[in-house]
């Protein structure tokens, strides 16, 4: 068993990222195999096979890495206050998550490029529903004095923020990752949101 903070190991599974996202921008995930990523890395086989079980092991620890960072980045402090969300602490949070896609856009392009992976949607929505159920339940979203799901309210954003999230690693990003977040958030607080009866707070 490699111990994954030998400086070897990280050097090796350094390289066979590598290779998988240069063969990736070649083909399909599903038409790659362990030789070809082998061969791209410049090692054998049994070398890849004492890091990863197969390929589909190395894009889960791939996606796990991107999610567990993606998950560090949300941060939920002085977000909501009552029924009030704080626009500005928002779009500082959101910034500091596109400069992350930009500075990973291999890894964000594989989850953008699978979006239609239901395992991987349901992976991405547990992370912000764990992260921000207790925001959402707080600000109890109501329609004609029904309260919205939680659930649905989640899903709905995240989708906005997949969707835009696809423009922004396939655009020449000439759009500053401040400015990026700027319009989508007023995108959704002039709209979405309030229509949902969220009271937006822009003074701070």
């Amino acid at each position: 068993m490699v111990k994954v903070d030998d400086l070897r190991v990280k050097r090796t599974r350094k390289l066979i990222t590598q290779a998988f996202f240069a063969l990736l921008r070649k083909k399909k995930f599903e038409k790659i195999s362990i030789q070809e990523i082998a061969d791209s890395a410049m090692i054998n086989r049994a070398t890849f096979y004492a890091h990863y079980a197969d390929k589909q092991d190395l894009y889960d620890s791939l996606v796990d890495e991107f999610l567990a960072n993606f998950s560090e980045i949300l941060d939920e402090q002085n977000l909501v206050d009552g029924n009030n969300v704080h626009v500005k602490e928002i779009e500082t949070m959101l910034a500091r998550f596109y400069d992350f896609v930009r500075d990973n856009p291999e890894v964000a392009r594989i989850i953008t490029d699978r979006a239609s992976d239901e395992s991987l949607i349901n992976r991405f929505l547990e992370i912000l529903s764990k992260r921000y159920k207790a925001l959402f339940e707080q600000l109890e979203v109501r329609e004609m004095d029904v309260v919205v799901p939680n659930d649905f309210v989640i899903s709905y954003i995240s989708s906005i923020l997949v969707g835009t999230l696809n423009w922004w690693i396939n655009s020449s990003q000439q759009m500053s990752s401040k400015d990026f977040a700027h319009l989508i958030i007023k995108l959704i607080s002039n709209g979405h949101l309030t229509v949902l009866g969220v009271n937006i707070n822009r003074d701070n």
